[in-house]
């Protein structure tokens, strides 16, 4: 089963961004079990200060869920602004 954590921050200021990246390096910095697939961050194309980090896992035991990284990042992150954590699970692949 394939499934994506979407966290996406609406930060205060834009040198809040520095303190993400770096948040994000101790993260994902090291790869083993408990890890996403891959993990992607995007930038609003209008709000500066606005990004969104999507992890995508692939799963066949649990159901999907909010994972215990994204908890702990979410947490790392929630005082830089407003927070929004959402949980996606494929439905269909089209090519």
């Amino acid at each position: 089963m394939k499934w994506i954590e979407i966290i996406t921050l609406r930060s205060i200021e834009k040198a809040n961004r520095v303190i993400v990246d770096e948040l994000l390096d101790q993260f994902f910095k090291q790869r083993g079990p408990g890890l996403p697939s891959f993990v992607s961050v995007y930038n609003h194309s209008l709000v500066e200060t606005d990004l969104s980090i999507h992890m995508h896992w692939e799963t066949q035991a649990e159901p999907p869920g909010e994972s215990l990284l994204s908890q702990r990042l979410s947490y790392a992150l929630r005082d830089l602004g407003m927070l929004n954590h959402s949980v996606w699970i494929e439905s269909e692949t089209i090519a």
